[in-house]
């Protein structure tokens, strides 16, 4: 027969052994949730390393483009166009274990990728290699977070391989002019002109002369303080340059007859390419015989945009990219295919390839840009570029037209102008030659772009 005791006896080893249940499921839950809060830790700094890896490789891309101006050996890494190196033996090795690696790579002045230093350090950054026939390197790149979290990220680069422009003017026919004002004045900075036929260069005695000490300012040579005299402007023409003065001297920076032995170099930047490339990197646009224009061809009424809408840009700074219009067909361009585009835009900045003829008509006054001269040699000393400011600029980068382009008024342009058709019109046409455009470095298209299926991801 039970007791009393017996029962109360009971009850409390039942609540002891629910007490200790109890207290070994509380363990286990504040064991669970900090082993989760941990993972959740190690987890937020695996994406903050991987971010910070990530970041490294986008930098390490812009700086193919616009390489370093820290050290001469670090500048020829990203000027290097082929890569042979292997994961066992790179071409490029830091490794931040390295103290003169280290500064390289985190140096809050001068490293590489100084400007991620909030999340963690760059502790090893490689260059190889491809294995693939269309790639040019492989980039590998290890972060560290501040809680000394690694992942690392490696990826292949392909290269966009644009040629360069060699001339900061070339037309593919003769020079329309007048010989009587008004004619349209041809005028280059920094570069040569390159002019097919037999063109009408003006006056003699307006035309730039090449001088090795000519002063290097942001003047145009019409302008007050501005001088007719540059350091690197050669003209080639390939027949005769005409002037307007009866027996003028040709000036000696006038190479004439240059077609066809030796020959007038080719307009490099071709069609397909530069179709290809806005495919893929810039924007696209079909025009109908009217001029107006139909981003990706879909031509609906209601889609379509003025060229001066397409190009404009709002103010210095406001990239517009490359822009490619195609012919009416979207073939290769011919006589029979070319619209024309009229363009009253007063500032564009980008790349306009336009299978077209082009009418630039002045409106407003341009934009002051900050830019800066060709190298410039010197006696003891390592080459300089000057700084410079040049006002009322219409377009910051470059104009190539498959048809004639009509300039009506002042255009002024930094980067280059080439047109198949030949430039005509009244005013002054003035070019300022970008001197990266003859290594085949173009604003707003990439030096090397990530190839697909090649990014990997591992970590400690």
């Amino acid at each position: 027969m039970k007791t009393i005791a017996d029962e109360t006896g009971g009850v409390l080893v039942t609540s002891l052994m629910v007490g200790m249940l109890l207290t070994v499921l509380g363990g286990l839950a504040m064991s669970s949730a900090w082993t989760e809060m941990q993972m959740g830790e190690r987890h937020k700094e695996e994406t903050s390393s991987r971010m910070l890896a990530e970041s490294g490789i986008e930098e390490v891309i812009g700086l193919f483009t616009v390489p370093p101006s820290s050290s001469a050996d670090v500048r020829q890494i990203f000027s290097t166009v082929v890569f042979r190196g292997s994961a066992v033996a790179p071409d490029v090795d830091f490794n931040a274990t390295r103290p003169e690696d280290d500064r390289v790579l985190n140096d809050r002045s001068t490293g590489l990728f100084r400007s991620l230093g909030a999340l963690g350090s760059i502790t090893r950054f490689r260059v190889y290699g491809s294995p693939r026939p269309d790639g040019v390197c492989t980039i590998e790149m290890t972060a560290e977070s501040t809680e000394k979290v690694q992942r690392s990220i490696s990826l292949e680069l392909g290269a966009t391989r644009i040629p360069g422009l060699q001339a900061a003017i070339q037309t593919g026919r003769a020079v329309e002019g007048a010989s009587s004002n008004p004619a349209l004045k041809i005028w280059a900075h920094w570069g040569a002109i390159l002019l097919a036929g037999d063109p009408d260069l003006g006056s003699s005695t307006e035309f730039p002369r090449r001088f090795d000490h000519a002063p290097v300012t942001g003047f145009g040579y019409g302008e007050s303080g501005g001088v007719l005299e540059d350091r690197w402007m050669e003209a080639w023409i390939g027949g005769t340059p005409r002037f307007d003065e009866a027996g003028a001297v040709v000036p000696s920076n006038v190479h004439s007859d240059q077609d066809p032995v030796p020959g007038l170099p080719q307009d490099p930047w071709s069609y397909q390419k530069f179709k290809d490339l806005a495919m893929r990197f810039g924007t696209y646009y079909v025009p109908d015989r009217e001029g107006r224009l139909y981003r990706n061809g879909k031509m609906e009424p209601s889609l379509a945009l003025t060229a001066s809408e397409v190009f404009r840009s709002a103010a210095a700074g406001d990239d517009r990219g490359l822009i490619f219009v195609d012919t009416l067909d979207r073939q290769a361009p011919s006589e029979n295919n070319l619209t024309t585009l009229i363009i009253e835009s007063p500032y564009i900045e980008g790349v306009l390839y336009a299978n077209a003829h082009l009418r630039f008509t002045q409106s407003g006054r341009g934009q002051p840009i900050a830019v800066s001269s060709p190298l410039i040699e010197q006696v003891g000393s390592p080459p300089v570029r000057v700084p410079v400011t040049l006002t009322d600029v219409a377009i910051q980068g470059v104009v190539h037209a498959a048809g004639t382009i009509y300039v009506d008024g002042q255009l002024r342009i930094f980067g280059a102008l080439v047109a198949q058709g030949g430039v005509t019109g009244r005013g002054v046409l003035e070019v300022w030659y970008n001197d990266d455009l003859h290594r085949g470095f173009i604003q707003g298209l990439p030096v090397v772009f990530p190839l697909k299926g090649t990014w990997r991801e591992w970590g400690s």
